[in-house]
């Protein structure tokens, strides 16, 4: 199914980012994400939604800790450009 999604534009951005990084279409990131935030948090974690909460934090923490050592591939830089062309053209 199609749909059109309002996403903030640093948002897109870093996720586009994370896609080409991962090799991976924004359609298929969107839908991990959609399925991720639609399960509930102790079926993901076994955990109490608290406990669920904690690890979930522990588990951005490491991931953006891993994305910030990470190289940036050309495809990657080129959309971080073409997105900072745009906010500094208007």
């Amino acid at each position: 199914m199609k749909t059109t999604l309002e996403i903030d534009d640093e948002l897109y951005r870093e996720a586009k980012a994370h896609a080409s990084l991962t090799g991976q279409k924004m359609k298929d990131l969107v839908t991990k994400g959609l399925r991720l935030a639609l399960q509930p948090a102790t079926k993901m974690t076994g955990l109490a939604p608290a406990a669920a909460s904690r690890e979930l934090a522990a588990c951005f923490a490491e991931a953006d800790k891993l994305m910030s050592a990470a190289p940036r591939g050309p495809i990657a830089r080129k959309h971080l450009s073409k997105g900072r062309n745009r906010l500094e053209n208007p």
